[in-house]
């Protein structure tokens, strides 16, 4: 789970991150008859489906005893722990090469051995024949990956998909007929009601927390350039006592839905003080969807830099008091320009729903697809305005050219452990090349990361063939078997001068 660290108070401002891997295990409450779930059509999960009544926390008739006790025994059989081991290269010795040449010690004597790194994790059980919801930092790059079950009976698990840039992740386990946890309505959730945490924080299985939502739409700045993603955080934070042990498990409301996966937690001293922060369902259950559907995630784009309305803009711009989103500046392009959205135009809501900071208004664009259509209220000069846009892919593209890439790979493509992305205009403008694959990501001790290939590099020749695209790439090298040594020609940016370099890859072995 990961961790926020500050130096005094979070008010303070001065906090640094860390990241423990951990479970959680999560409770459910169902205390409200009215509250109807059901398998929507194409979905895996179980969703609630009139999630907008909430239970009365003051009535006469309230028994907070007998309501966490049944919260905890209909929730529990939906949650599991997750253990993972992950293999770390040691660096070699430096003095290897001298003591090979000059003495008669053995290699293998010589060099750091491979490291063994464990960890744990939870996650929510979220179809009968399997799938479970998790953060992504729980089963980023492990080599090996078990589920437990409450009964204790164990699985083997495999990844179905991540998403870096919300912490979501999807893995399934072989199995049938398993508990589920009702995924509820996020969106509808308000700061003060109740919720509760059932997990083995500090592998103390089972424990139970509660506590209230102390805060919405909290961006802490943890997501943020990890693996060269763009970020997406719209967290609940909550003060229910989550330590490490807790990471991918449920935060659940009084209903018994499932409304947040717990994800960091804010301290100074490594364990709780007060601070847990949850990714929404909303969010998670789209990604689960696009991974399901698409194979992988597929996050429309509006094509806008944007920042807060402080007092003095909206003073600029002539609004009553801060509110909205500002638009700082409009890609050329985008879904934005062609919907007509300007430089200095505040966005008050998307598709009815009010935003008033730049992280709710990512978060509602980022769970919707590449072709889907948005309803933007507009604030320009003094008046409001309704805009209609159509959502475009990272790079323009209906799906996004990362997106393509992640399918061609599902085709039998290696995975060199590279995110690639296309170039734009402007992109190959500055680098004096009509085509090429840029490097978005390097994943760590992959192929791509031995061969000293870095982000910001671009692809421009493999084995001395022009690349023209990312698709261009994977078609060049899907006739390469593992095993097999490829040269590539790189072109790299610098201090706004261009050079060029080769390096050999070498295709993974299964």
């Amino acid at each position: 789970m990961y961790r926020l660290k500050n130096s005094f108070a979070l008010v303070a401002g001065l906090i640094t991150i860390g990241v423990i891997i951990g479970v959680v295990l999560t409770t459910s409450f169902n205390l409200d008859s009215k509250s109807i779930a059901g398998t929507t059509e194409g979905k895996i999960y179980t969703e609630a489906q009139n999630s907008d009544i909430t239970p009365p926390a003051t009535a006469a008739n309230f028994n907070p005893n007998s309501m966490f006790v049944d919260i905890v025994e209909k929730v529990r059989p939906s949650i599991v722990s997750i253990y993972t081991t992950k293999t770390i290269k040691m660096r070699e010795n430096p003095f290897f090469f001298f003591f090979r040449d000059f003495g008669n010690i053995p290699e293998d004597q010589l060099r750091q051995p491979e490291m063994k790194q464990q960890g744990l994790g939870s996650g929510i059980i979220i179809s009968k024949d399997g799938y479970i919801l998790t953060n992504n930092h729980v089963v980023e790059d492990v080599d090996e990956l078990r589920v437990k079950l409450i009964d204790n009976s164990e699985y083997d698990a495999k990844v179905i998909g991540t998403d870096p840039s919300t912490d979501i992740a999807l893995i399934k386990i072989d199995a049938k007929d398993l508990p589920v946890a009702v995924l509820g309505n996020s969106d509808n959730l308000k700061i003060g009601e109740w919720v509760v945490a059932i997990g083995n924080p500090l592998n103390l299985t089972s424990t139970v927390t509660a506590g209230i939502v102390s805060a919405l739409h909290r961006s802490i700045n943890i997501l943020r350039g990890r693996n060269n993603v763009s970020s997406i955080e719209n967290f609940i934070q909550t003060d229910a006592a989550i330590n490490p042990g807790n990471s991918g498990g449920a935060l659940v409301n009084l209903k018994g839905e499932v409304i947040g996966v717990n994800t960091a937690i804010a301290t100074n001293t490594n364990y709780y003080m007060g601070y847990g922060f949850a990714v929404p369902i909303d969010i998670a259950k789209a990604v689960v969807d696009d991974i399901i559907k698409f194979g992988e995630v597929r996050r429309g784009y509006l094509g806008v830099y944007i920042s807060e309305v402080t007092p003095v803009t909206a003073k600029g711009v002539k609004l009553d008091h801060p509110r909205g989103v500002f638009v700082t500046s409009v890609i050329e392009g985008s879904a934005a320009e062609k919907a007509g959205i300007k430089e200095g135009d505040v966005i008050l809501s998307v598709n009815g729903k009010e935003v008033n900071r730049p992280n709710e208004l990512q978060a509602k664009i980022g769970v919707l697809n590449p072709g889907d259509k948005v309803t933007l209220k507009i604030w320009r000069d003094g008046k409001e305005l309704t805009i209609k846009a159509t959502l475009k892919g990272r790079d323009n593209e209906e799906g996004g050219s990362e997106a393509k890439s992640k399918t061609k790979m599902h085709k039998g493509i290696p995975d060199l452990g590279m995110k690639l992305r296309n170039l734009t205009d402007q992109q190959k403008d500055n680098l004096e090349v009509d085509g090429g694959a840029l490097v978005a990501s390097v994943e760590q001790f992959s192929a791509a990361s031995q061969a000293r290939i870095a982000p910001g590099d671009v692809i421009i020749e493999v084995e001395g063939k022009k690349v023209k695209s990312v698709s261009d790439f994977y078609d060049k090298v899907k006739k390469f078997k593992p095993g097999d040594v490829i040269k590539l020609k790189l072109r790299t940016l610098q201090n706004r001068e261009k050079f060029d370099r080769l390096v050999f890859i070498e295709i993974p072995k299964k």
